[in-house]
């Protein structure tokens, strides 16, 4: 028997293989080449080029597509694959590719074998018997570790059958006693002391429990002898010395299968039956066929995918309503079961003839997982992280205070991040979140939160938008593991300690004038559309308008005049005034969504008063602050605003509006 652990994806000439599989004593090239040539034909084993990086993503490019397993020194050989293959008594551990102090990682690969069971295990090749003939592969190793599980699980199979006793515990068998017994009598009444009793107990010796013995015992054996048992953490099992001849023919033991599965009702006995038929029916008797059986997954990444979305608590499929920071009204078209993938819209396709055209094929953006997590005791600030799983090695070689990069994702993956915090940019805002992080999250030995970003200038900043950048962290993926065999979720306190601190993450726009904008939604249509037709004039001044459009110019034009006063009011200075702020962002303690809220009802209130005003009344700097003290009234988060100086410089604003664009 040869064996042999094998890393994923590292370069490997047909002597390495020949080498580890024999342990370098007496390695059967020749073998080894028939073997690899088997490996490659059901994808197992590629054959790339020498010059492909290790560890790199496969691309058409890189395969080299010939039938011919050799030598080269031009061709080596890659294991796109994390698991155990089984080929004729030859077995090869393929562990995952970011392992990287060991040779022989034992417990590390028994651990990725768990995961992988616990990912899908319903994706394991186990077929079961139907009554028809059935070409697809049969899948011994899949089978084997299925029939000891599940014994493990539920014990034998069992049929019982009925015995008489004497005194038993069953029922009575009356007509039997009177029968066959001798009664006492005493003042005219039988008294009978051995009663005749029925009782239902196990057959130990049935036909198919003793089969089933048998079946474990060889699975356990055959496991035992390739170095597996321990492997996939099972038991020996050893529970008789009949052999499979014992129970007769293989075509016997299958028609006696055959008529004890139409004979049953129970499911679980159905099913046993079922999988030992497959066993026994697909056990390879012709030297000539080939013996493959397979237990892992050459789409590794899925299961590493799933493991982080698991770990950190994704919420991808949480409905909106149930997220923190809810807010209905800035959400009316969502539904209850809308979820934070709805938000990303796809791609609608146009004709000009037909405006409506249908998309059999619609797909959009598709983020790996999103976590939402607060950043103070009080739970008043959260995070909205944006975290794509990658399957990648990522290395730094430094040299001369130079560091080289290898085994990076593509740009395209790059450009996607960006793109998903840009697809979600308008929902942040708008429900309020302060903080957002953009990061890849990869696998690694030893857990690093700073292990490094990657940034794309032509992404970082689009137009007022900026764009986090990427933060690259690897997380133990043993300790990852852990906590996904364990069906636990990361504490949202304890997220700190696997990703870099959130404080330097915090959202830009969301300063307190910038929130402001967010409410100009609710400015009317009317609104919009009158200032696009003032932006129209040529020689202002000159033109005169319809007292309806200026008029219809509405409550943004008076927004932007309350926000240098809001600023100046709730922080002391004026950023629309001094260049010497430069890019200041000014940040307030309080709620400042409900100053928002309350804002932007005051400017409404404002302009629905001053349209009904006469020319006179507009040119009145006493009317107008009358109004303003009146709309601002009743609202104590923002009632300092109309109180003293904040209230001289608002109406001096107001009126120089008013004078420009109203009179």
């Amino acid at each position: 028997m040869a064996k042999g652990f094998f890393k994923e994806r590292k370069h490997y000439t047909l002597q390495n293989i020949a080498d580890i599989l024999y342990e370098k004593e007496n390695a059967d090239l020749e073998e080894t080449r028939r073997l690899v040539g088997i490996l490659k034909k059901y994808g197992v084993v590629k054959a790339v080029k020498r010059t492909k990086p290790e560890f790199d993503d496969l691309s058409n490019e890189d395969i080299v597509l010939t039938d011919v397993v050799d030598n080269s020194s031009d061709i080596e050989y890659v294991f796109d694959y994390v698991g155990v293959v089984m080929l004729e008594g030859h077995v090869f551990k393929c562990y995952p590719k970011y392992i990287e102090t060991e040779d022989e990682p034992f417990e590390e690969l028994k651990q990725v074998l768990k995961v992988i069971k616990k990912y899908n295990s319903s994706e394991q090749l186990i077929y079961l018997f139907n009554g028809e003939d059935d070409s697809r592969i049969f899948n011994r190793l899949a089978v084997a570790l299925h029939l000891l599980e599940e014994y493990y699980a539920d014990g034998l199979y069992t049929n019982q059958k009925e015995i008489i006793e004497t005194n038993g515990e069953g029922e009575i068998l009356w007509d039997k006693t009177i029968n066959e017994t001798f009664a006492i009598i005493q003042n005219n009444k039988p008294y009978y002391v051995e009663l005749q009793t029925k009782n239902t107990v196990n057959n130990d010796l049935d036909y198919f429990r003793r089969l089933h013995e048998c079946v474990l015992t060889t699975c356990s054996n055959e496991l035992k002898s390739v170095g597996l048992l321990q492997l996939f953490d099972l038991s020996e099992v050893n529970l008789t010395q009949e052999e499979l001849s014992d129970f007769g023919d293989d075509n016997y033991i299958l028609h006696r299968l055959q008529s004890e599965i139409q004979s049953q009702y129970v499911t679980r006995k159905q099913n046993l039956l079922k999988t030992i038929y497959t066993y026994i029916a697909n056990d390879k008797t012709d030297k000539d066929d080939i013996s493959y059986s397979l237990y892992g997954t050459n789409s590794f990444n899925l299961v590493w995918e799933k493991v982080c979305a698991e770990n950190f608590g994704s919420v991808l499929d949480t409905a909106i309503v149930d997220l923190p920071l809810y807010k209905e009204k800035t959400n009316k078209t969502e539904t209850k079961e809308t979820t934070l993938r709805d938000v990303i819209k796809t791609p609608r396709w146009r004709k000009s003839e037909y405006p409506m055209v249908k998309d059999p094929k619609v797909e959009t953006l598709k983020p790996d997982l999103v976590c939402i997590y607060p950043v103070d005791d009080e739970q008043k600030d959260y995070c909205f992280g944006i975290y794509d799983a990658k399957y990648y090695c990522i290395d730094y070689q430094v040299k001369d205070n130079k560091a080289k990069i290898s085994g990076q994702p593509g740009v395209g993956d790059v450009t996607k991040q960006y793109l998903y915090q840009l697809a979600f940019d308008d929902f942040i805002v708008k429900q309020g979140y302060r903080y957002v992080q953009n990061m890849f999250f990869c696998p690694g030995e030893t857990a690093d939160r700073d292990f490094g970003w990657v940034q794309m200038d032509m992404l970082h900043q689009i137009g007022d938008k900026k764009l986090e950048n990427i933060a690259v962290v690897k997380l133990c993926a043993s300790e990852m593991y852990d906590i996904y065999l364990e069906n636990k979720t990361i504490d949202e306190r304890e997220i700190g300690k696997y990703i870099p601190v959130v404080g330097i993450q915090e959202v830009e726009n969301q300063n307190f004038a910038k929130r402001m904008l967010a409410y100009l939604t609710r400015i009317t249509n009317a609104s919009k559309m009158a200032e696009k037709k003032l932006e129209m004039k040529a020689e202002r001044g000159n033109l005169i308008y319809p007292k309806q459009i200026k008029r219809e110019l509405g409550a943004k034009i008076i927004y932007d005049a309350i926000c240098p006063v809001a600023s100046k009011a709730f922080y002391g200075f004026d950023p629309y005034e001094k260049e010497t702020y430069g890019g200041m962002v000014a940040e307030d303690i309080g709620d400042s969504y409900v100053r928002c809220g309350q804002i932007a009802d005051a400017a409404i209130e404002i302009e629905k008063i001053i349209k009904d005003l006469s020319e006179q009344e507009l040119q009145d700097e006493k009317v107008v602050k009358v109004i303003l003290k009146k709309c601002f009234e009743n609202k104590e988060d923002i009632g300092s605003m109309a109180e003293g100086m904040c209230l001289e410089m608002l109406t001096e604003k107001v009126m120089e509006l008013v004078r420009d664009l109203y009179l």
